[in-house]
């Protein structure tokens, strides 16, 4: 497993390949306590103007310095994803909160 800290923020967007899945580790705070949750970064395309690699709107330079260590595989079992669902229940969906907003604003109207 390869790592990038933060200060090799510019030996890791050099590094990169596109469309490979990148991993960093984000403490969450939670009632039972504090736990580590892997995230995934895949870097897809290039900035236009200066070739960096970029992940939606982020480029690999600032995830790792923001985000980082950058790691190239996936951590292990004990480590859990970041949006895991530990049931395959879905409790709300995007509809359903689009219908919410709609409601109120008609209450709002009213």
């Amino acid at each position: 497993m390869t790592e990038w800290t933060p200060g090799q923020a510019k030996k890791f967007a050099a590094q990169v390949v596109l469309g490979k899945e990148y991993y960093t580790i984000e403490p969450s705070t939670n009632p039972w306590g504090d736990e580590p949750l892997w995230k995934p970064w895949v870097f897809d395309h290039l900035q236009p103007i200066t070739g960096t690699p970029m992940c939606s709107g982020v480029s690999a330079v600032g995830a790792c310095q923001r985000f980082g260590p950058m790691y190239d595989e996936q951590p292990g079992r004990h480590i859990r994803a970041m949006f895991e669902c530990d049931d395959d229940n879905v409790y709300a969906t995007p509809g359903d909160v689009l219908k919410v907003r709609g409601s109120r604003r008609e209450r709002a109207r009213r």
